[in-house]
């Protein structure tokens, strides 16, 4: 069995401790910017933690070895949706990013949506039109940007880069399963993408009521 969950943003450490209690019976790998993995040092430090690059080679790869029994942590949203996290805030870039549902689908990979509760309360973010066209730019030209948190300190509350004392709760959908598609269709893309994203939302909406205050007032975003 492989299997591609598609996270929220979360501590990559966290997202595979949970999935490695769920499924045992895979190893899983964290996918992260590529960029990362072509630079010294940082490059040793992912690796060495069990981490792999998000290129459709890399992902391609430890998803078909022959043995079978991989599993892949992605995070569709990128440094998009991290620019876009505001505390009680619950916004996805997720409508356009199709290329993990393109990578399950020539793989033959189950999808498995998982969301956290919370995660959007732990920092605020800097907001200034000339640091967010920076931003916007930056993003532009290499594909990905800095967001600029607003946390906690050491010893107050009112600022600093510690995340705030804030429960997180990870919900974790059931597999989609995928039938292996050598060329997917367009069609075939957009039929699985929003099955994802209707599972994704379902998800939201049932466990809302659990984990946020007001949550008739909470709606996710796409």
């Amino acid at each position: 069995m492989e299997l591609v969950a598609a996270f929220t943003e979360l501590l990559p450490s966290t997202c595979r401790n949970i999935l490695q209690k769920l499924y045992p019976e895979l190893r899983m790998k964290i996918a992260g910017l590529d960029m990362y993995f072509r630079l010294p040092i940082s490059r040793e430090i992912g690796l060495g933690k069990g981490g792999i690059s998000c290129s459709v080679k890399s992902l391609t790869h430890v998803l078909t070895k022959p043995e079978g029994g991989h599993g892949v942590i992605l995070y569709p949203g990128g440094a998009a949706e991290a620019l876009y996290a505001r505390p009680g805030q619950y916004r996805l870039v997720l409508k356009d990013r199709k290329g993990f549902v393109k990578l399950a689908l020539k793989t033959g990979a189950s999808l498995v949506p998982v969301f956290t509760f919370g995660e959007v309360d732990l920092f605020d973010q800097i907001q200034n039109p000339l640091i967010c066209r920076f931003q916007l730019f930056f993003k532009k030209l290499f594909r990905f940007t800095f967001a600029l948190p607003l946390g906690s300190g050491f010893f107050q509350t009112s600022f600093g880069l510690i995340p705030r004392r804030k429960p997180l709760f990870t919900v974790v959908g059931q597999p989609i399963d995928v039938v292996r598609v050598e060329n997917p269709t367009q069609e075939e893309i957009d039929e699985l993408h929003q099955k994802f994203i209707k599972q994704l939302v379902n998800l939201f909406d049932t466990y809302k009521y659990e984990y946020l205050v007001n949550p008739e007032e909470r709606i996710l975003e796409l």
